[in-house]
């Protein structure tokens, strides 16, 4: 680089200016890891007195070993041989240097596939099955159908993208689903067909007699019936809002909805009846006219004994959503976290699990003496007595771990609570305490493992069962990092910054308030975490302190191998590498925002993050890899430099690279 003189005068015998004076050369980065045959090219500023950048400045590279590292007049290295060399540069009476590493070995091919996916990640909200076959359904956003023939669940064209919000039927070959903007379906067992309706408003429930004597409820006290024929209105325009109904004759009909709504149709006119509450009423089930059941939120349970309505000790607070009998001394009613409550005839009891800890909507009897149920993320569950299991699920993965060493286990946490397990058989569900969405998972060992999220949840599998923990604060955990058997750092919401102990988890002073995102250490006085606004905060055993980044982008992701050697991966594409000095921003083959960042070494790191995307670093440059999926990639685990790597993602799908 030469640096460029300006002449003041055109008399040839005033001296020219020697220009500014360098006090300072920078070198970025100030550390580089290279394969052989790598080429980077180094970013050097000379600077004056006041930090100015001095242009055309004449500065001088030098290997000082050459057989290693060659580096050419502007400044480009080149890996030649396994082996470290001092890069110097110099001018103006300054020098700087910056350390070069060269590692042998071809990079490791790297396929990923895809192990595991849902069928579907949207909310369901209406269920039904026959009771003399195998044959279910659930309904959900965005049209979405799911038929299961024998437990096997699939998705069926529905011809539509509306909500669909319930559904019912006389027969497997004689099912209606109905929806927002009025939607009516019919399915004879051959696929659905749209039918033509005499709303446009929001039909949330469907339910009937038989196949000519069919009614639906909706928003605006919208009842319709359907008489073999067609479909007409016999309520509209009240302001209810109907989420269920039932009755046990055309002329005996009960709805109830929104702000304890019930109302009664007598076959001539719609009236209403004096309810003791005043919550949200969502499902009506009855096994007569003087025994009728509805469910409502925070625990709702209100009964009609053909002579007034009365509320029923309830043995939940959650919100009730859904409500189904076999008989009057077998009813089950399904609501928020996987929650199932079952009457027996003389009182009602929560079931310990539901096999899931999504929020179910919906719930029906099948052929085999059991009930399904339905809800968020795709879910359906299916139970016997106190046993129950998730059929079908699509949660979020959000986070995953394995002990390593060898070892094929490997965790994935969610959704609804959910914690899926890798074993010889692949991914399954775990049995786990009911808990709020997970977020984080670590260990130190397969008998040691700590899953946190939302609302303060902190749950520990000591190898055979989880159980929770208490938590100091009551927020969104969102990452955990173990140091080691004794000691394992959580961040979230709000700086939130946790450490463990003998006593407990504890909270530790933090400098900023911003929601923290993901942990990671080196050493357990050597850990590093960021979040919203560019945030990277730095612990060395004593305190934590604040970092300067050059960007405001959220930072989702950070890891590294070793203290001069860290990324930090963020929205917008965003690439952070801190070399031992400084955070600089790296040019990134991607906008799409990077949710996880994982490697095995200086000169294999990957990212991954929105619709998929994959990337590779090799200690020069970013390159993006094909990937197997268009979903939502959220978090990396891998084994060492070896072993299978693991991504996570929405629709509970996994990726793996052998």
């Amino acid at each position: 680089m030469v640096l460029t003189l300006a002449s003041c005068s055109k008399d040839a015998n005033v001296p020219t200016s020697p220009g500014p004076r360098i006090a300072a050369i920078e070198i970025l980065p100030a550390t580089v890891w290279l394969r052989v045959g790598g080429l980077l090219s180094l970013r050097v500023v000379a600077r004056d007195s006041v930090g100015m950048a001095i242009a055309g400045a004449h500065l001088t590279f030098a290997s000082s070993s050459p057989a290693t590292v060659t580096v050419s007049a502007d400044g480009t290295l080149r890996g030649v041989t396994t082996g470290v060399s001092r890069i110097s540069v110099s001018g103006g009476g300054q020098q700087s240097g910056t350390d070069v590493t060269v590692v042998g070995g071809s990079a490791r091919s790297i396929a990923f596939g895809v192990e595991r996916q849902g069928v579907t990640d949207v909310s369901m909200l209406g269920a039904w099955a026959d009771g003399n076959s195998a044959q279910a359904f659930a309904v959900g956003q965005n049209g979405t159908i799911l038929h299961s023939s024998g437990g096997v669940w699939s998705l069926e064209a529905s011809g539509t993208t509306e909500t669909l919000v319930g559904i019912w039927g006389s027969s497997p070959t004689d099912v209606f689903a109905v929806g927002s903007a009025g939607v009516i379906l019919h399915s004879t067992g051959t696929g659905w067909t749209s039918m033509p309706s005499p709303t446009s408003v929001i039909l949330l429930e469907v339910w009937g007699l038989g196949p000519n004597d069919v009614y639906a409820s909706g928003t605006d006290g919208t009842v319709l019936r359907y008489d073999g024929t067609s479909w007409r209105t016999i309520s509209s325009g009240r302001g209810w809002e109907l989420w269920g109904i039932w009755g046990s004759a055309s002329n005996d009909l009960f709805a109830i909805g929104q702000n304890g709504t019930i109302v009664h149709y007598d076959g001539i006119a719609w009236s209403v009846m004096t309810s003791p509450t005043m919550n949200p009423l969502f499902g009506i089930w009855g096994s007569s006219n003087r025994d009728i059941w509805v469910v409502g939120t925070n625990g709702t349970l209100l009964h009609w004994d053909g002579t007034s309505w009365r509320l029923d000790p309830a043995p939940t607070a959650r919100n009730l959503f859904a409500i189904w009998g076999r008989s009057a001394n077998e009813v089950y009613a399904v609501g928020n976290t996987g929650e199932v409550v079952r009457f027996d005839g003389s009182s009602w009891r929560s079931i310990l699990t539901s096999g899931s800890g999504e929020n179910l909507r919906a719930v029906w009897g099948d052929n085999s003496g059991g009930v399904i149920a339905a809800g968020w993320d795709g879910t359906v569950v299916r139970g016997k007595g106190n046993v129950w299991k998730a059929e079908i699920s699509a949660p979020t993965l959000v986070a995953a771990w394995g002990p390593g060493g060898g070892d094929a286990t490997a965790y994935a946490v969610g959704g609804g609570g959910v914690i899926f397990q890798r074993g010889t058989q692949g991914w399954a569900p775990m049995d786990t305490p009911p808990s709020h969405p997970l977020y984080g998972i670590s260990g130190s060992g397969a008998a040691s493992v700590v899953a946190v999220g939302d609302t303060g949840t902190i749950l520990r599998y000591n190898g055979t069962r989880w159980s929770a923990e208490p938590s100091p604060r009551i927020v969104l955990l969102r990452s955990i990092w173990t140091a080691n058997a004794s000691l394992a750092y959580i961040v979230g919401d709000r700086g939130t910054i946790l450490s463990s102990s003998p006593a407990g988890w504890q909270v530790m002073s933090s400098p900023t308030s911003a929601f923290l995102r993901h942990v990671w250490g080196l050493a357990p006085n050597d850990v590093f975490t960021v979040g919203d606004s560019g945030a990277v905060l730095h612990y060395n055993g004593t305190a934590w302190t604040a970092m300067t980044t050059p960007t405001k982008e959220l930072l989702r992701g950070i890891w590294g191998s070793g203290p001069k050697d860290i990324f930090a991966i963020g929205e917008a594409g965003t690439i952070l590498r801190y070399d031992g000095t400084r955070w600089y921003a790296m040019s990134s083959p991607t906008t799409k925002a990077l949710r996880t960042i994982w490697g095995s070494g200086p000169t294999d790191v990957f990212a991954a993050g929105e619709d998929g995307v994959l990337l590779r670093f090799d200690g020069a440059t970013w390159t993006q890899l094909q990937s197997p999926t268009s979903r939502l990639l959220i978090q990396f685990w891998g084994d060492g430099s070896s072993g299978p790597l693991y991504l996570v993602g929405v629709a509970a799908t996994i990726i793996r690279s052998p």
